[in-house]
């Protein structure tokens, strides 16, 4: 067995407020906000195969499928259109595409994955995320975001102005941005964490049965917590109200409302520190490069997203992929089968994806299914 990978690129102008969709199985799938009207796709395929004829038959059987339209791009891996729930397995050999995309900041993106990750930055246009088992890293992004994941979690670093719903089950939800609009804020047994000012004017509110809620304001809020068996834990000044089940705590003016819905987890509120204010402008500004985090950021834990590679800005034909680059490795133990689900594992998953089966099942399957 070997390994092959090939990286091809693609450029399609969609002007400044065009739209790109990007639907697959597996893989990593990174978004860049960028200057000008010119959208550019860079797919790098890794193919493990018994020999490079064979990965080169998979290859062109399970290359990504590209629709493009007057201001708009489409990319979808075979695999996502095949009603029968196979994996993406073509003559025995397996395909993986990492897919990577530099827009004009202002497009609209919907990117959507079972079991790979997403990475976006620096956009403003209306943006939606969606994966099942993978996690959403956001960086320096703005305007209306919507983040879901099933057993991943949901990062949002540095951001600006923004309307963020964001919902997980068992992931996390951590968020730092420098004004929020709206907030809605779900999970069922992982933690949220939110740092920025809350708006006053805006609905902003949190939810999690057995997951606690970790607030740090940046301007005055009323904090309101309804639980069973939680409570509200404050490190910074405030005047305290309620009890048996509601509690409300009051923080500066108390102008913004900041509502959490919870079974047994409680609210804590923290006083902000220095690095907690997003002080830099919001997108675009895709040329600046994201700080490593620290272990005293607030949202500590957040991956700094990877940088997408930049496809070629200069492509000769538009009709079709230009290859930029291939490689074959025929002794290579490459790990594209540990990455790229099985049968009896997308099957699973798209149960979960459907709400067939809950979590707790799915894990169980997958367990079972993997030793």
């Amino acid at each position: 067995m070997g390994t092959l990978e090939r990286t091809e690129t693609l450029a399609h102008r969609i002007g400044s407020n065009g739209r790109i969709t990007v639907k697959t199985i597996s893989g990593t799938l990174r978004v860049r906000g960028i200057e000008g009207e010119e959208a550019r796709l860079t797919v790098t395929y890794r193919i493990r195969a018994a020999d490079q004829a064979a990965a080169e038959r998979a290859l062109e059987t399970g290359r990504v499928i590209v629709d493009r339209g007057p201001g708009s791009l489409e990319v979808e891996t075979p695999e996502r259109r095949l009603s029968t729930g196979l994996a993406w397995l073509f003559g025995g050999a397996r395909v993986r595409a990492d897919v990577a995309v530099e827009v004009p900041w202002g497009t609209k993106v919907r990117y959507e994955t079972m079991s790979g990750s997403i990475e976006a930055m620096a956009l403003v246009g209306d943006q939606k995320y969606r994966t099942v088992s993978g996690d959403i890293r956001l960086w320096n992004l703005g305007g209306l975001i919507e983040a879901g994941s099933i057993s991943g979690s949901v990062t949002l670093d540095n951001g600006g102005d923004v309307r963020l719903r964001a919902n997980t089950v068992s992931g996390s939800i951590k968020v730092r941005a420098r004004r929020f609009y709206g907030t809605a804020l779900s999970t069922t047994s992982g933690s949220i964490a939110l740092v920025g000012a809350l708006d006053s004017s805006g609905d902003h509110r949190a939810e999690s049965i057995s997951g606690s809620v970790y607030l740090t304001p940046l301007n005055g809020v009323t904090a309101e917590l309804r639980a069973i068996s939680g409570s509200i834990t404050s490190h910074v000044e405030h005047r305290s109200e309620g009890g048996r089940g509601y509690w409300r705590s009051i923080v500066g003016d108390g102008r913004a409302t900041f509502k959490v819905n919870s079974t047994s987890g409680g609210l804590r509120i923290f006083a902000a520190r220095p690095g907690d204010e997003v002080v830099a402008a919001a997108a675009p500004a895709a040329s600046s490069t994201p700080p490593t985090p620290t272990a005293d950021d607030s949202v500590a834990g957040a991956d700094k997203p990877v940088e997408p590679t930049a496809a070629s800005a200069a492509v000769a034909d538009e009709s079709a992929p230009n290859e930029t680059d291939e490689t074959w490795n025929p002794d290579e133990t490459a790990d594209v089968d540990d990455e790229t689900p099985r049968d009896d594992e997308l099957a699973v998953l798209q149960a979960l994806e459907r709400g067939e089966i809950g979590v707790d099942e799915a894990a169980d399957r997958l367990d079972r299914s993997r030793r």
